[in-house]
């Protein structure tokens, strides 16, 4: 049998890291993964996270199974960071949670379960999309829909296109959102484009399903929250994924929480559980403990709380600032070119308006290595990085240029 497999194709992000891992280049440039970094290039850990893992090896808590759905505690907690606690769904008890190994895990176990109760149900997500997200409803049998979201000729929202085509959508689909920070564009929705988009999804009967991996990266904890505390309070049905891997530096720990919103005259809640558990119990049993016991024991305590929130906060003065720094870079080295997008845009990412061969042109030339499209880690950038893009990207444009022009030269 394995004989036969002889050309399953790379991943394009997974290709990527390779072709990064075989750079022997000093110099070499990783603006791909999604972490933030300090200047020294460093992933940090946080001192709230370091406190919390102190104080759980100090209670010796036991390590026996839990049930499918994980750490309940958590679920809770992080249902209350994204939702607020006054929400009319955590009142009424219309929300059926699992704790999973990160977002991702979540997606995959949310999309199996809609492809289990409607097969009919398609996903609409954004162009462009984090790439690994479609996958996963692909697996799961579900068929892909996309939407316009943003213009990389304009740097910005494509909010009519995107109305425009979400009206398409039919009553059971899913409509994937993210809820601050877009991966990969950091353009984020604006209130009334939420409002907008909450209307639409109300019209047509589709379900949106809200990913939130990047709380507090944006404008703030609450803030970046907004447009989901809208969207949830207006709909009758919703899906939430969070992901703690970002806000609370636990990458590799693997916490992530899949919420499912009931509608507010629904009496199933329990046999909605029953489904989740064995849906997760078939997919992978049960999710790791440890980064989500760190997530509860810093939101279950005060004084961790506002230490966390403070470095929170802390990152995304730094992201802000490296922003600003990049405009600046960007366009001293691109005399003409308007990148105030960069400042715009929220959270760890912007894209270059840059073609897929010119990415991989940076790469083998400047050994700067981006994830399509042409997607830029912001937050993991110092400064000397920073003037090597903009330095790059100016290149870049000028071999544009040049082709142009003799181009044109040939057509007379």
């Amino acid at each position: 049998m394995l004989r036969n497999l002889n050309d399953h194709p790379n991943d394009p992000i997974e290709s990527m890291f390779v072709r990064l891992a075989n750079d022997t280049h000093p110099g070499k440039i990783d603006l791909g993964i999604g972490v933030f970094r300090d200047d020294s290039g460093n992933v940090p850990v946080m001192q709230a996270v370091r406190n919390a893992e102190g104080r759980l090896y100090e209670r010796n808590l036991s390590k026996t199974y839990r049930s499918p759905l994980g750490n309940l505690d958590y679920c809770r907690r992080v249902e209350t960071l994204v939702l607020g606690e006054d929400h009319a769904a955590l009142a009424g008890g219309r929300i059926v949670s699992a704790q999973t190994p990160g977002a991702g895990a979540a997606l995959r176990a949310a999309a199996e379960l809609v492809h289990g109760l409607s097969t009919d149900s398609a996903v609409w997500v954004s162009t462009p999309v984090w790439g690994h997200q479609i996958e996963f409803f692909e697996q799961a049998g579900m068929q892909i829909q996309s939407y316009r979201y943003y213009d990389s000729h304009r740097a910005s929202l494509d909010a009519a296109g995107m109305l425009d085509d979400l009206r398409s959508m039919r009553a059971g689909d899913l409509l994937l959102l993210h809820g601050c920070c877009h991966n990969p564009t950091g353009e984020d929705l604006t209130p009334d484009l939420w409002q907008a988009v909450t209307d639409v999804a109300v019209e047509t009967g589709a379900i949106p399903f809200v990913d939130v991996a990047y709380q507090g990266f944006g404008r703030g904890i609450d803030a970046d929250v907004a447009g989901v505390r809208l969207l949830a309070s207006s709909v009758p049905e919703m899906l939430l994924t969070v992901s703690s891997s970002k806000s609370f530096g636990v990458y590799r720990d693997r916490a992530g929480l899949l919420s499912i919103l009931l509608p507010p005259e629904a009496r199933n809640a329990e046999a909605v559980r029953r489904k989740l558990r064995d849906t997760l119990r078939q997919l992978y049993f049960m999710a790791p403990e440890q980064g989500a016991a760190i997530v509860n024991e810093i939101l279950s305590t005060p004084e961790l709380e506002a230490l966390w929130r403070a470095e929170l906060d802390a990152v995304r003065a730094r992201i802000i600032e490296l922003r600003a720094g990049l405009r600046t870079t960007i366009e001293a080295a691109n005399p003409g070119f308007d990148a105030s997008f960069i400042e715009r845009q929220q959270g760890m990412f912007s894209c270059l308006p840059i073609s897929a061969e010119e990415q991989l042109l940076m790469e083998s030339r400047f050994h700067i290595y981006m994830l399509p499209p042409a997607r830029v880690n912001v937050a993991a950038m110092n400064r000397e990085q920073s003037r090597a893009l903009a330095e790059a990207f100016a290149w870049i444009r000028a071999q544009r240029a040049a082709a142009t022009e003799a181009s044109l030269s040939r057509a007379v």
